[in-house]
């Protein structure tokens, strides 16, 4: 029954939201400058909080939060204006944090030349931390992720939007209480919060560069990488594909340090089969 009520639920936001989307009235110069290409699926933009096209059984189980977090008046029922409006083709919505850029994975080209090294995925995380990224967190702490898990067991977050200053300073005062005989100041803790912080229901990603490489073919055969841009902000290893080598299974491994242009990199590519 919680799974046929999940569903409805979902279904009908997809619903209002195509609705909003396909009530613009037609023609006029907004249809003449309209740029090509479809609208953004809804599903995805609600669901899909790493940006890889597709829905996984993790965020399936993150769907529940994602909706409590869009009842902004917690009456336990989400009405139109709650939900948030998908960007026009062509549009970009900066989120929380406007003007500044993030990097977002490029689509996979399936006319890449030979040899070129794609990276997919590698931005999940552990359903216990409902779409926080703890294992960069953790480690631009300076702690273990198991850590920094415990000590935001005890925070009350706000749902629906920013927290009340008084919750605000209740929060800070349990995480630093918790983190402080780490070493980890308050300014740190800021830092830290303000640059891996991001909504998911508005179809953003935290801060993360996409890595590159490229494949090393000796006699038609792939011999080793060269990484040209080992990224940052990758919680799991990515899948790793080479064009025109499809078959060569390749495991790559990361590395996280308090550098935040070096944590959640790609720290080594090997060929395992």
């Amino acid at each position: 029954m919680k799974k046929i009520i999940a569903f409805l639920a979902i279904a009908a936001i997809a619903g209002l939201i195509t609705t909003s989307v396909s009530s613009q009235p037609p023609g006029g110069e907004r249809e003449r400058h309209r740029p090509e290409g479809p609208p953004p699926d809804p599903l995805l933009m609600l669901f899909d909080t790493n940006r890889d096209e597709e829905i996984s059984t993790q965020e399936m189980k993150q769907a529940t939060e994602i909706l409590k977090k869009l009842d902004r008046n917690q009456d336990g029922v989400l009405r139109r204006e709650e939900l948030p409006r998908p960007p026009r083709p062509g549009e970009v919505r900066p989120g929380k944090n406007p003007g500044k850029i993030r990097h977002q994975q490029k689509p996979v080209s399936k006319n890449a030349p030979a040899g070129s090294v794609i990276f997919t995925n590698g931005h999940q995380t552990d359903p216990r931390d409902h779409g926080r990224p703890v294992t960069l967190i953790a480690a631009a702490l300076g702690v273990k992720p198991e850590v920094f898990r415990q000590a935001f067991s005890n925070v009350n977050p706000a749902r629906g939007g920013d927290p009340t200053p008084t919750r605000a300073r209740a929060n800070k005062k349990v995480l630093m209480d918790a983190l402080g005989k780490y070493g980890i100041t308050n300014g740190r803790l800021d830092a830290v919060s303000n640059y891996y912080r991001y909504q998911p229901e508005r179809g953003d990603l935290w801060n993360h560069t996409p890595a590159a490489a490229k494949a090393i073919i000796k006699d038609g055969k792939v011999t080793g990488f060269r990484i040209t841009n080992a990224g940052s902000g990758y919680t799991t290893a990515p899948k790793v594909t080479i064009a025109g080598h499809e078959n060569v299974q390749v495991k790559a491994t990361l590395e996280f340090s308090k550098n935040f242009r070096t944590n959640g990199s790609i720290k080594s590519l090997i060929i395992v089969n």
